[in-house]
């Protein structure tokens, strides 16, 4: 689980003051090349011209060396939502909701033990179901539905998360959805758009080593943990006690 300092190369200067718990220098969990499995369900906050939208997905992938994630999401709109073209015609109303798949790659660029940042890319296709309503009779009467299918989108968002239980843990992030579909571009707008995205995620892989080998997840929090407080103790000698 650890070394003693006399054991490293480290070179510590007098100023720089361990703590007891610091008398041990704890190793770095060893990251194997499939590192988690993850599963994730992405709740996110849209807006469609002056309408707010919902839009649900679940992520199910791999983690490689706790640093890249890949595999496959599904999203589609809770409901049809309603939509006012700015250019359409009078006596005429929309309703739509977009449904896609894509395959997403994420990488993280910082980590502890219960917090994380990364960025991601996802791309794939999707389809709109329209339907248009004419308003014009005394109740709105459904007078065409349409699909549009294999829609090609880009998507990029920025990622943050906290974990409640080493297993468990739930995050926020950002991003911006784009649509490749310049024939539409009425539907092509609203539904390029940024997006606001909450996410509630469940960690298979801690899960099964907190049923099996809970040592190694006590070991990893105690690395995490150290190397924080080291950290903060060379910033606070580079920078603070220079000042002094």
């Amino acid at each position: 689980m650890g070394q003693t300092l006399d054991s490293l190369e480290l070179s510590v200067k007098d100023t720089l003051e361990l703590t007891d718990p610091d008398t041990l220098i704890y190793l770095k969990p060893k990251a194997g090349f499939i590192s988690n499995f993850i599963f994730q369900f992405d709740n996110r906050n849209e807006r469609y011209y002056d309408t707010r939208a919902r839009m649900n997905g679940v992520k199910i992938g791999f983690e490689f060396y706790k640093r890249l994630r890949t595999g496959f999401a599904f999203y589609g709109n809770n409901n049809f939502y309603q939509i006012q073209f700015p250019d359409a015609s009078e006596g005429h109303r929309f309703s739509a909701r977009l449904d896609y798949s894509t395959w997403f790659t994420e990488f993280v660029f910082y980590r502890s033990f219960r917090w994380e940042l990364s960025g991601s890319f996802a791309t794939g296709t999707g389809r709109i179901q329209l339907n248009t309503f004419d308003v014009r009779t005394s109740l709105p009467e459904l007078i065409q539905e349409d699909t549009i299918s294999n829609i090609r989108l880009y998507d990029f968002g920025f990622n943050s998360q906290f974990k409640i239980f080493p297993w468990f843990g739930i995050g926020a992030g950002f991003g911006y959805r784009a649509l490749d579909l310049p024939k539409y571009p009425e539907i092509q707008g609203p539904f390029s758009d940024p997006y606001i995205d909450f996410k509630i995620k469940v960690f298979l892989g801690y899960a099964i080593k907190g049923i099996f080998n809970p040592k190694k997840i006590k070991a990893e929090c105690l690395y995490y943990e150290q190397r924080s407080r080291l950290r903060r103790a060379k910033f606070r000698e580079r920078f603070w006690n220079n000042n002094e």
